[in-house]
């Protein structure tokens, strides 16, 4: 699969009517998506998800497992894609329950080709965002990973503002062994500086002591 194909988003649909999920795959393909049907929730939650941005268009009336219980399914899994809400059977109470089980958008049928894709484009750019964010922290806490003790203390002091001379006296060792061993954790973690090394540790959630 090259590049182009596996940046190109994808919308996934559970829907149990056939027009309607032909009616979304043709949308998604005209404006350059791909697109994938599911006729019930138990298809979709058996289906292995590539890596690529994506969204879901999930009715909540499905036969068998229904849409909201499909959404609680889904909120233990950290690689979830964003899910939109689509139903003929809207109502300000399932669209707050559903909302509070992590959709990130309600839209009623019939609906309006364009406002479809409109808010199907923003959410696989979201998905896309923390996708990329996420790689971004994975990659800093492998570096984490490949610190010394001595490097994961002197980090900890570091995230605290503590001085050269403060650090020095905390881990009984000169002032310049401070230093070299600060050179060795900037290159390590590829920090530019040290606001930079201390703004990468705390997002990827340091623990000096783990």
């Amino acid at each position: 699969m090259n590049q182009a194909t596996t940046d190109r988003g994808i919308v996934y649909i559970v829907d149990d009517d056939p027009s309607i999920c032909t009616l979304i795959e043709a949308i998604a393909t005209q404006a350059g998506l791909q697109a994938k049907s599911f006729a019930t929730a138990d298809d979709f939650a058996r289906y292995t998800l590539p890596d690529q941005p994506s969204c879901l268009l999930l009715d909540l009336e499905l036969p068998g497992t229904s849409g909201l219980e499909l959404l609680e399914r889904q909120i233990s899994d950290s690689c979830r894609c964003p899910v939109i809400v689509l139903t003929a059977h809207g109502s300000v109470r399932t669209a707050v329950k559903s909302l509070k089980l992590g959709a990130v958008d309600f839209l009623e049928k019939p609906f309006e080709p364009a406002a479809l894709l409109e808010r199907v484009q923003a959410a696989i750019a979201a998905d896309r965002t923390r996708r990329a964010a996420s790689g971004s922290t994975n990659e800093v806490r492998k570096r984490l990973a490949t610190l010394s003790p001595r490097e994961r203390e002197l980090l900890a002091a570091v995230i605290e503002g503590k001085s050269t001379k403060m650090i020095a006296d905390t881990l009984k060792i000169s002032a310049r062994t401070v230093d070299h061993h600060r050179a060795n954790l900037m290159e390590k973690m590829h920090a530019a500086n040290v606001a930079d090394l201390v703004r990468m540790a705390l997002e990827a959630g340091f623990n000096a002591k783990s």
